[in-house]
């Protein structure tokens, strides 16, 4: 998917915004505070139905202003021409529309186009807790497996249910028991298709990896945790442990539980590498979800990098740009100066830069230094 056109109305400081000739390379510099971050916000609220980077709507419309309005004309693999629009006011849900119809779930429009976003809570899916990495894998099965969905609904409506009728004084045996085995039942089909997945992923990050910094993907070990014992049966462990989890008050294994273990030799890798490291560990494991996102279902990510020069040396700042441009991921990066990326594209005519000043946006000759 490639944005060719966008337009921005009332989203934090960017009163009103229109880029009319985006490229695949698109570079926003300026100072802390301009806009830049706002912009890939916007682009966010329009491909996902939210920010990144706030739970509620409210801080992201502009003070005083009565709605938030995101426009992108879109091509997509195949060549097809789509118009995006999403409009939201303070209350009330976002009105999405595409062509001339009307997006009525956020699966619906988040299925159009991959986004992904690099920024410092990215951090997160290496330093976090097992829900980040989770999500990360979620994220790439949303994209190349359609039932994927609809199993993953499933099982979190028999957990819910399932750790309700836990918290509960008086509890109804039956009830529980039902709601267990239909949890263990959706449970262990989502972790046949996180497994399965996991497995066709795993090459394309060692491979990636290498590619970004041979150092750290020599040290690296990744392995998937499904949440519960490998062998055993969950339907099984669960009604064994129902006395347990009713004093603990929560289900306690099952696919909720799964995670992705990255190690460095014996230690959990966020531990022992550095800042740097970590942030090109992650860039890598991102890019690797695109490209097989791509060869898989034949849909390019959209990269939204948020102040991509920090704590990563020059090598790595071009290793990584070379990735996107391999790959043609269309990206929207920020950065402060106007040099820190200029020199990290392999294909200089891919590239757009855009000046941001106090919330105005202004297009610039990419290799004009006067």
């Amino acid at each position: 998917m490639l944005i060719q056109r966008l337009q921005v109305q009332n989203v934090r400081n960017l009163s009103r915004v229109n880029l009319d000739a985006l490229k695949p390379i698109n570079v926003f510099f300026g100072a802390n505070g301009s806009g830049k971050t706002s912009l890939l916000e916007a682009v966010h609220l329009l491909l996902m139905g939210r920010t990144f980077r706030h739970t509620q709507f409210k801080p992201l419309l502009t003070e005083g202003a009565e709605e938030s309005v995101v426009f992108a004309e879109l091509i997509a693999e195949d060549a097809r021409k789509m118009a995006l629009g999403l409009s939201r006011r303070q209350e009330g849900k976002p009105i999405i529309r595409l062509n001339a119809g009307r997006v009525q779930t956020l699966a619906e429009l988040v299925q159009i186009a991959p986004v992904q976003v690099l920024n410092s809570d990215t951090f997160e899916m290496l330093t976090g807790g097992p829900s980040k990495r989770r999500e990360y894998l979620d994220w790439g099965l949303f994209h190349v497996e359609h039932r994927f969905f609809a199993v993953w609904r499933l099982a979190q409506r028999a957990l819910k249910q399932r750790n309700s009728l836990i918290r509960r004084g008086k509890i109804d045996r039956d009830q529980l028991e039902l709601w267990t085995r239909e949890y263990a039942r959706y449970g262990e089909e989502l972790d046949v298709l996180r497994e399965g997945f996991f497995a066709e992923l795993l090459p394309y990050c060692q491979r990636i990896l290498a590619s970004l910094s041979p150092m750290i993907a020599n040290r690296l070990e990744i392995s998937y945790y499904r949440g519960w014992a490998r062998g055993e049966k969950l339907e099984e462990l669960l009604l064994k442990s129902i006395d347990r989890d009713l004093q603990q008050g929560f289900t306690r294994i099952g696919p909720h539980r799964a995670d992705l273990k990255v190690l460095a030799g014996p230690n959990v890798a966020a531990e022992v590498l550095s800042r740097g490291q970590i942030k090109i560990a992650v860039a890598g494991f991102y890019l690797a979800q695109a490209e097989l996102v791509r060869d898989k279902v034949q849909k390019r990510s959209i990269f939204l990098v948020d102040d991509l020069a920090a704590e990563l040396d020059d090598y790595h700042r071009r290793q990584f740009c070379a990735q996107l441009q391999r790959l043609e991921l269309q990206t929207l990066a920020t950065c402060i100066g106007r040099t820190e990326l200029i020199n990290c594209w392999e294909e200089p005519a891919q590239l757009a830069m855009f000046h941001v000043e106090h919330g105005e946006i202004f297009p610039e000759l990419a290799f004009d230094h006067a």
